[in-house]
């Protein structure tokens, strides 16, 4: 039987985000070219020189005790015309009590995932680029343990001068090496995403739209507590019209989002996530279910950002990044 979109796939928290920022953006931020190094975990096509040898550190306090973070890498290697990075994804579960079939206490156990990328991207043409990140994927969860590896493909066209990029990506494309159980092996969790970014103009604004889950037409939960619309022996012109929810299907595939930029050292972001707020949110109490905000600020040679995403009434997580320029840190070119 299955119930929401989710849990048909292992490894889930290589779907995480990876910075501050992109938490902020709804969790996925896959078309805008700069220099953020967290940027080309989820599309390594918008890998590029404006990235080289900076240095991104993020923590998640997520929910409980669990805790996630990134750290990655970027550098350029000018006579390849080709940017490289490397980064390092993990989440941990904390600790857990351990009892036997009739609940008496034997102990306890814990779980952590990690994720190792490597990646690069660089410029096919003018404005076109391309990129691949290879990730090898590690699970324990208590005596069960899990491998595996994806690939990531990605192409992005990019128009600095009238701020538009577009990008599309195939996520998680890849296999367990070691199943948890013998002779059942999952899949990851595969996905098609596109995404589209404008700055406007003469103006602090930068709008987002991600699409997600585009190998798949309908991901709307089927909610058993609404109300049933078929009936049984009754005149047709009495029988209510099932619903489409065409709508809903269509804004359950996207995330929009928007970054205002103060001068040039201060960035404010929020985004709304359409199928968070639909599978999270609390019925008789929505509240802010589904939307994202953050700032970020550039102090010095570091850059350091906030944000949080809101899941419902319950809470939600809180990111913090940092990034280091290694040029600017040390006074020389690495």
């Amino acid at each position: 039987m299955f119930a929401q979109t989710g849990g048909s796939s292992v490894f889930l928290f290589l779907n995480q985000s990876p910075s501050a920022r992109i938490t902020a953006m709804g969790g996925n931020f896959i078309s805008v070219w700069d220099d953020d190094p967290a940027m080309g975990y989820q599309n390594p096509s918008l890998l590029n020189p404006l990235m080289n040898n900076r240095l991104t550190l993020n923590y998640t306090d997520y929910i409980s005790d669990i805790g996630r973070g990134y750290a990655g890498y970027v550098h350029t290697f000018n006579k390849l015309k080709t940017t490289f990075n490397a980064g390092i994804q993990y989440v941990d579960y904390g600790s857990f009590t351990a009892t036997d079939p009739v609940g008496n206490i034997t102990g306890a156990f814990d779980g952590a995932e990690y994720a190792l990328t490597i990646g690069a991207g660089r410029e096919y043409i003018d404005r076109f680029s391309y990129g691949a990140n290879i990730t090898f994927i590690t699970s324990q969860l208590e005596s069960y343990q899990a491998s595996g590896g994806a690939i990531t493909l990605a192409g992005a066209y990019h128009d600095t001068a009238n701020g538009f990029t577009a990008t599309v990506l195939f996520k998680n494309v890849g296999t367990q090496f070691q199943t948890y159980t013998n002779g059942i092996r999952e899949p990851l969790p595969f996905d098609v995403q596109a995404g589209i970014s404008k700055r406007l103009t003469h103006t602090p604004f930068l709008f987002s739209l991600v699409l997600h889950d585009l190998y798949q037409w309908d991901i709307r939960y089927n909610n058993p507590n609404e109300p049933d619309q078929t009936t049984i022996l009754v005149d047709s012109s009495q029988q209510p019209k099932n619903k489409k929810y065409i709508a809903d299907k269509i804004f359950l595939h996207t995330i929009i989002g928007t970054e205002l930029y103060i001068g040039k050292t201060v960035r404010i972001n929020i985004a709304y996530n359409h199928q968070r707020r639909q599978e999270l949110a609390v019925e008789l109490r929505r509240g802010l279910a589904g939307f994202s905000f953050g700032a970020g600020v550039r102090i010095n040679r570091f850059n350091l950002s906030y944000g949080r995403a809101v899941y419902n009434i319950a809470g939600g997580v809180n990111h913090i990044s940092l990034g280091v320029n290694l040029d600017e840190l040390f006074g020389k070119r690495m």
